[in-house]
C-alpha cells in the first residue's frame, strides 16, 4: 500500500523528535531525527504526489511547479503543521517536509524577558537573522504572538509560505501568503500600509525593494518585524545598507539608526539528542545608533560585549549554555567561529 497522510501522523508518533521527512517517487521514505537520517520501509508512490499536488497546492502554486519544477507551501494534518518543498529531481517528483513545532508546545524560550520587551514596542524595526534552519521564523512567530496578546493590535504578516497559524488574543491578524495573496514581499508591505496596520511582519527581507518598503513602514510609525539570512547581528545592518547604491547609503544608515530597535542572530546545533540554541543580541542604544550612522559598525561589537540592554555576542552566548562539558563548549565555540 502506498504512503498516505495517515502515515505521516504515524511517523511523527514513532519519531517525535523528527524535524524533516523526505519522499521520492518510488523511493523509500527518509526521516531526519537528532540530525541523522533513517530510512523507513514505506515507499512514496506517484499517487501520493498527485494527492499533494491537488490537495496542498493552490492553482497558482501548481502553475509555478509545472513551469519551474519546484514550489513551497504549507499544510496541516490534525495538530501538526508542515512546510512543504515540492520539487523534481532525476525526472521524479520529490518532497521535503519540515515539521513545524506547535508554538504552545515549544520549550520555553531562554530569552523570554527579551521577547516580552519586544511585545511592548509600538514602533520601529526588529530583525531576526540566522541561516536556514536556525529557528528564526519560530522566534519571530513567538514574538508576534506576544505582541498580539500584549494589547489589541492589527497585525499583517507577509510569508512564503504561511508557516505558523498565529494565536493573538484580541488582536486582528491577517496572514498573507506571497503568490496567493500578494505579488511580492515589497508589494505586500506597500499594500499593508493602506490596511491600517499596527504591526507588519516580513518573512524575508532579501532585496532592496523589500528592505526599502520595510524601512518606510518603520519610519512612518509602524512596528516592523523581519527576517534576514545572516549569521551575525552586525551583518544584518551591513546587509541592509549595502543593497542600496553607494550614493544612497548614508541616508539609509540615518534611517536604520533611527528606526532599528534590536537584532537577534541565532543558530541551532544538535549535540547528541539535544538541540542547543545560540543567540546573539544587538540593541540599538544611542551609542550604537551613532556608530551605525557614521558607518562604524565594526566598533559596535565592543558595546555588545558589555552586556547592557540584553546585548551579547555569539561567544558570550556559548558561555551562557548550561549542562555542557568543557569539551562540548569548545566544540560550540569552534562551530560558532570563535
Amino acid at each position: 500500500m502506498g504512503v498516505t497522510m495517515k502515515h505521516i501522523e504515524q511517523w511523527l508518533a514513532l519519531y517525535p523528535e523528527a524535524t524533516d521527512i523526505h519522499l521520492t517517487e518510488g523511493g523509500r521514505v527518509i526521516v531526519r531525527e537528532y540530525g541523522g537520517l533513517k530510512e523507513l520501509e514505506e515507499r512514496a508512490e506517484k499517487s501520493f504526489f498527485d494527492m499533494l499536488f491537488h490537495s496542498c497546492l493552490s492553482p497558482d502554486k501548481r502553475k509555478v511547479y509545472e513551469e519551474k519544477g519546484a514550489c513551497d507551501t504549507s499544510f496541516s494534518i490534525g495538530e501538526n503543521r508542515f512546510r512543504l518543498h515540492l520539487y523534481r529531481a532525476g525526472g521524479k517528483d520529490c518532497a521535503a517536509l519540515r515539521v513545524l513545532p506547535v508554538l504552545d508546545r515549544v520549550e520555553k524560550d531562554p530569552d523570554e524577558k527579551w521577547l516580552e520587551k519586544i511585545a511592548k514596542l509600538s514602533s520601529g524595526l526588529v530583525l531576526f537573522s540566522g541561516p536556514t534552519g536556525s529557528g528564526k521564523s519560530t522566534t519571530m512567530a513567538r514574538a508576534l504572538e506576544g505582541i498580539g496578546k500584549e494589547k489589541a493590535r492589527h497585525i499583517v504578516t507577509l510569508e512564503d509560505p504561511v508557516e505558523y497559524v498565529l494565536s493573538v488574543g484580541k488582536s486582528l491578524v491577517r496572514q498573507r501568503e506571497i503568490g496567493r495573496d500578494a505579488v511580492s514581499f515589497a508589494e505586500g508591505v506597500r499594500e499593508s500600509l493602506r490596511e491600517d496596520p499596527d504591526v507588519i511582519a516580513v518573512g524575508e527581507m532579501r532585496d532592496r525593494e523589500t528592505i526599502a518598503a520595510a524601512l518606510t513602514a518603520a519610519e512612518t510609525g509602524h512596528l516592523v518585524l523581519g527576517t534576514l539570512h545572516n549569521g551575525r547581528a552586525l551583518e544584518a545592518v551591513g546587509r541592509m545598507v549595502h543593497v542600496f547604491p553607494a550614493e544612497e547609503q548614508n541616508e539609509v544608515r540615518l534611517i536604520i539608526s533611527s528606526v532599528l530597535r534590536c537584532v537577534s542572530a541565532q543558530r541551532l546545533w544538535r549535540m547528541g539528542t539535544r538541540t542547543v540554541l545560540l543567540r546573539e543580541i544587538l540593541t540599538n542604544t544611542p551609542a550604537v545608533a551613532n556608530l551605525i550612522r557614521e558607518g562604524k559598525e565594526a566598533q559596535v561589537l565592543s558595546y555588545m560585549e558589555t552586556g547592557v540592554n540584553d546585548m551579547r555576542t555569539l561567544r558570550q552566548a556559548v558561555y551562557k549554555v548550561k549542562g555542557v562539558t568543557e569539551k562540548e563548549r569548545k566544540d560550540l565555540l569552534s562551530l560558532a567561529g570563535e
